[in-house]
C-alpha cells in the first residue's frame, strides 16, 4: 500500500556468491525463490560481447553482455592509497613512527608494487562484469573467483539515476544507479560511457513502464519542463543564515584552541579540529557544492533532480512514492519567506540531496513544486489548517509546545512542530499505514494524548499533546480516510495517466 509496484515475486534474486570482486552491484542483496528465466537478446545501447568465454586464453572466461566502459578499472587503483590513509587515521601514532623509519626509495618501491595490483585487479573485475537487459530483467554478473548474477525484475524499479563525479565527467563516463522494491542499497553500473548511460536509463523506464520490449530502446529520453532552478547567490546566502554553520565554526575555533592550552599536543588537537572541519564544511561548502545549480524538471516518468558543482547528480522521484512532505523554515529565513523541502520516499537508498526536493526557495515557488509532486494537494490550504494544542499542555512541555499544531485536510495529515526552525510534515492519507494512539502517566492526568502516523518509508508523523478526546476520535477519523485515499489514488507507474496506460 506504500504506492509503487506492490505484488509479485522478489524484486531481485542473487545466484551464486561474491567475495568482493564484483564492480557492477553491492555484495548481498534480496534473497528469496529464483526468478523465471527469461531469454532474448541484449538490448542496450552497448555492443554484446559474444558468447561467454571468448577472449585471450591467459584471462578469465568473460561472461555475456554488455561491457561496461573501459575506464572502470581505474576506479579501484586509488584502493590502496586510501587504506593507508585510513590506517593512518585510525592508529596516527604507529604511522608517525612508520612515517619517520620510510624512506623515499621504500615508498616508491611500495606505490610501484601496491598500483599496478591494484589496476590488475580493477581489470580483471572489469572483465568479468557485464549486464545483460531481456524481456523482463536486468542481468548483472560479476565476481572473479566466484560468479554471481544479480536479476533485478524490470517491472520492480523504481528510480534509475545517473551519477557524474568530476573525475568521471573530465573522462566522459556516468554511473547509473537503480533503486528496486525491497533492497535498501542501489544497485550500480559503473561506468557506463555518459550517452550510453542516458540511453540505457530511458529504455529501463520504458520497460518499467510497460512499453513493449522491441520498442523500448527507441523511446528515448522523456521530455522535461523545468519547474524551478535555484539561483547560486540564494543558496549561498540561505547557508549563512543557517545557525548550524556558525555554531559548528564557533566549536572548530574554540574546541581545538582550549585543547591545545591544556594538552599541547598536536595530535589531541588534530583529532578533535578535523571531525570539527569536516562537520564546519558539511553545513556549509559541502552543502554549496553538493546542492549547486539545484534544478527540478517534470516529466511523464517524475520529477527529475539536477544538481551538484563537481559530483553531478540526475535522480529521479517516481510518482507515487512520496510518502511525506516535510517543510523546514529555519527562524532567520522567515523574512524572506524562504522554505526548504524534503521528501520521505518509500523503497529507495538515498538519492540527490538524500531526499531533498528543494534545497531553498520561496514559498510561493515551493508551494508549486510541491503541487507536482502531490496532485490534488493544495499546499497552502495544508499549511493553514493546523490549530494549536490546548492550554493545559503548558504542564507537559512549557516551552516547546507553541510549536505543536495538528490539522486534517480531504487529502493530507498536517503536524508541525518547532520554535526555532519550524517543521511541518505533510502526509497523503493513501499513504498511511497505521495509526497510533499514546498517552504517557503524566499526559493522562492533563486528558492529553499523542496521535502517531506511520508511514511507508519508516519514517512518522505525530500530533503531539492533542485533548485526549479529540486524539481518539482522529484516532478512528484517519484509519477510515486512508481507506478511502488508497481507494482513490492515482496510478503509480511510469508513463501512465489516470484512468490510461503509458
Amino acid at each position: 500500500m506504500t504506492g509503487g509496484p506492490a505484488a509479485g515475486g522478489p524484486p531481485r534474486t542473487d545466484t551464486g556468491t561474491d567475495t568482493g570482486t564484483g564492480t557492477g552491484t553491492p555484495a548481498t542483496g534480496t534473497t528469496g525463490a529464483p526468478a523465471a528465466k527469461t531469454t532474448g537478446t541484449p538490448a542496450g545501447p552497448a555492443e554484446n560481447t559474444g558468447p561467454e568465454g571468448r577472449g585471450p586464453r591467459f584471462l578469465p572466461r568473460r561472461p555475456e553482455g554488455n561491457r561496461l566502459h573501459p575506464v572502470t578499472p581505474w576506479r579501484r587503483a586509488w584502493a590502496p592509497l586510501a587504506g593507508l590513509l585510513a590506517f593512518a587515521m585510525h592508529d596516527p601514532d604507529r604511522a608517525r613512527e612508520w612515517s619517520e623509519q620510510l624512506t623515499a626509495v621504500w615508498a616508491a618501491l611500495g606505490l610501484a608494487v601496491l598500483l599496478p595490483v591494484a589496476a590488475g585487479y580493477g581489470f580483471l573485475s572489469w572483465w568479468c562484469t557485464s549486464y545483460l537487459v531481456t524481456a523482463t530483467e536486468l542481468r548483472i554478473r560479476t565476481g572473479l573467483l566466484f560468479r554471481r548474477t544479480a536479476h533485478i525484475r524490470l517491472d520492480r524499479v523504481q528510480a534509475v539515476d545517473i551519477s557524474r563525479p568530476l573525475p568521471a565527467r573530465i573522462a566522459g563516463v556516468a554511473k547509473l544507479k537503480l533503486d528496486v522494491v525491497g533492497t535498501e542499497d542501489k544497485d550500480e553500473l559503473a561506468y557506463l560511457g555518459e550517452r550510453q548511460a542516458v540511453a540505457l536509463r530511458a529504455e529501463l523506464l520504458a520497460r518499467a513502464a510497460g512499453i513493449a520490449p522491441d520498442a523500448a530502446p527507441e523511446a528515448g529520453e522523456a521530455p522535461a519542463r523545468e519547474l524551478l532552478r535555484v539561483p547560486p547567490r540564494t543558496l549561498v546566502v540561505s547557508v549563512l543564515l543557517r545557525g548550524a554553520v556558525w555554531g559548528t565554526l564557533a566549536a572548530l575555533l574554540l574546541v581545538p584552541t582550549l585543547l591545545w592550552l591544556a594538552t599541547e599536543s598536536v595530535w589531541t588537537v588534530l583529532a578533535t579540529a578535523l571531525p570539527l572541519a569536516g562537520g564546519c564544511w558539511a553545513a556549509s561548502g559541502g552543502r554549496v557544492v553538493r546542492e549547486f545549480d539545484w534544478t527540478v524538471a517534470e516529466s511523464p516518468d517524475g520529477v527529475r533532480l539536477d544538481a551538484g558543482l563537481l559530483d553531478r547528480q540526475h535522480a529521479t522521484v517516481p510518482p507515487g512514492r512520496v510518502q511525506a512532505v516535510r517543510i523546514a523554515q529555519p527562524l532567520l529565513w522567515r523574512r524572506r519567506d524562504w522554505v526548504r523541502v524534503d521528501l520521505e520516499i518509500a523503497g529507495t537508498g538515498g538519492g540527490t540531496g538524500d531526499g531533498v526536493l528543494v534545497p531553498v526557495a520561496a514559498w510561493p515557488e515551493a508551494a508549486a513544486v510541491l503541487a507536482r509532486v502531490l496532485p490534488g494537494v493544495d499546499p497552502d490550504a495544508a499549511l493553514a489548517a493546523w490549530t494549536p494544542v490546548p492550554r493545559r499542555a503548558r504542564w507537559c512541555a512549557p516551552v516547546v509546545r507553541r510549536g505543536y499544531g495538528h490539522g486534517v485536510t480531504q487529502d493530507v495529515f498536517v503536524a508541525r512542530q518547532g520554535l526555532l526552525t519550524r517543521r511541518t510534515t505533510l502526509v497523503p492519507h493513501a499513504k498511511v499505514q497505521s495509526v497510533r494512539f499514546a498517552q504517557g502517566p503524566w499526559e493522562r492526568r492533563h486528558r492529553l494524548a499523542d496521535v502517531y502516523v506511520d508511514l511507508g518509508a519508516g519514517g512518522t508523523a505525530r500530533a503531539r499533546l492533542r485533548d485526549q478526546d479529540e486524539a481518539l476520535a482522529l484516532l478512528r477519523a484517519q484509519a477510515d480516510r486512508s481507506r478511502t485515499g488508497r481507494r482513490s489514488a492515482l496510478p503509480e507507474r511510469w508513463l501512465t495517466a489516470p484512468g490510461g496506460s503509458g
